[in-house]
């Protein structure tokens, strides 16, 4: 069993630069993949979705990559003067053509694009930039299925014991409703003779309407489905097999249809209160169950 929430971080250095890769996952319905690359590195983003898609099948997961430049001559910035002077060029054509004012401090001048570059990023070896990227990226990424799955192991049994405690109540209800049929039976035959005594009654007609009016708050065949499905996702927790959110999902909304019937022919307080405790325990069982791969 894994989850879909983690974090991992790893850092690699090159001659140059550092590269760090930091991901994150939450819960999702499906995979979804947001990246945050540097443009050094950004022409990688196909590679880094694909790699991401064939390790998960759901989460929200958000990967942030940062290339830290070293190592050449202790500047960390460089400045593109050609493009300084082609705006300076541009703005005074402007000022002199439409009779404005041409102005323009260095800062402005900084914010503009492809003024102030990497620090001599043309120098770093492209190749082994891109390894110690994928290098990062594959350490981050096992760090993150690995803190997903132990939050998954941590979880599993949260659910087994939640999918056994409803097994166990099912037991009693299933018991008591059939007394209770029979009960209601009983009554209800006697009421009728009672009521219509000195009147003629086509007896097979009777016990024809009296056996619909039971099997009316029988409740035996939403107590099988029940328990088959209780059975299955104990199985399902229990094995090594993934993804299994979605199939645990379905599972519960079906137990939750199942334990809506029973509730509506249970007419016995005890019991209806069992049903009760079973239904919150599959609420709980559902919400654990929205942040499993």
């Amino acid at each position: 069993m894994e989850s879909m929430t983690g974090f991992g971080r790893a850092e690699t250095a090159g001659n140059g630069f550092t590269v760090t890769v930091e991901v994150k996952s939450v819960n999702h319905k499906s995979l979804s993949v947001s990246l945050r690359l540097p443009e050094v590195i950004s022409s990688m983003e196909p590679e880094v979705r694909k790699l991401i898609g064939g390790m998960f099948e759901r989460g929200r997961i958000k990967l942030d990559a940062i290339v830290d430049l070293d190592g050449f001559g202790g500047s960390c910035v460089s400045i593109n003067m050609e493009a300084v002077q082609e705006f300076i060029a541009a703005a005074e054509l402007l000022s002199r053509d439409h009779d404005c004012i041409c102005s323009m401090s260095a800062g402005e001048l900084l914010n503009l694009p492809g003024v102030v570059e990497g620090a001599d990023s043309a120098m770093l070896d492209r190749g082994e930039l891109t390894d110690a990227f994928r290098s990062s990226m594959a350490e981050a990424l096992a760090e993150l299925r690995e803190n997903r799955r132990r939050e998954g192991a941590a979880l599993a049994p949260l659910f087994r014991e939640g999918f056994l405690n409803i097994r166990e109540l099912t037991a009693p209800v299933l018991a008591q409703q059939k007394e209770t049929v029979q009960e209601r039976y009983m009554q209800l035959k006697e009421r009728i003779s009672d009521l219509i005594d000195d009147i003629k009654l086509d007896e097979a007609r009777m016990m024809q309407e009296l056996a619909l009016l039971a099997d009316r708050s029988d409740v035996t065949e939403e107590i099988q489905r029940l328990t088959c499905h209780l059975d299955y996702a104990i199985e399902i927790v229990d094995s090594d097999n993934s993804p299994i959110g979605r199939k645990l999902e379905f599972l519960i909304q079906e137990m939750h249809r199942e334990l809506n019937t029973t509730g509506a022919k249970v007419d016995d307080s005890e019991q209806s209160l069992k049903v009760i405790e079973m239904k919150n325990i599959l609420s709980s069982l559902k919400e654990q169950a929205s942040n499993i791969e």
